[in-house]
């Protein structure tokens, strides 16, 4: 079943597709834990990601929350469109600082260059001693 055809469906009726669902993947699991083989291997994958589907309409219409429609890509294409003129009125001094703050990315420096040189040189002296035992 496709997502449109589900968003259709009324919530009541896809709670009960669900649990229908779930009933057939039980059945589906327990014929693959038999041992026996199953008519379509696939077909478990699929029923998961069909009940992951449905439940995640049935979230949407619980909290009001619709995915945009047809219509959303005009609206993206608009704001788009006005993006451009707001950046121009900025300047080209804020153009370069907002590219200069989408690059900037904070380096670690690495462990030797942590420890500075005292820890190079209780490496050496490490090195020194490893002939040498200890009372």
């Amino acid at each position: 079943m496709k997502i449109g055809e589900m968003r259709a469906m009324p919530a009541a009726e896809l709670e009960k597709q669900v649990s229908e669902l779930r009933a057939e993947l039980a059945r589906e699991r327990a014929v693959a834990a038999g041992g026996t083989r199953p008519e379509n291997p696939g077909k478990i994958c699929g029923l998961k990601k069909n009940i992951a589907r449905m439940l995640t309409v049935i979230n949407e219409k619980k909290r009001g929350a619709m995915p945009p429609g047809p219509g959303a890509k005009a609206e993206t294409k608009a704001l788009a469109q006005q993006k451009p003129q707001a950046e121009e009125k900025a300047g080209p001094v804020a153009k370069e600082a907002e590219k200069h703050a989408a690059k900037s990315v904070e380096v670690k420096p690495k462990k030797a260059e942590a420890k500075g040189k005292a820890g190079a040189k209780a490496k050496e002296q490490k090195k020194g001693q490893k002939g040498v035992k200890r009372a």
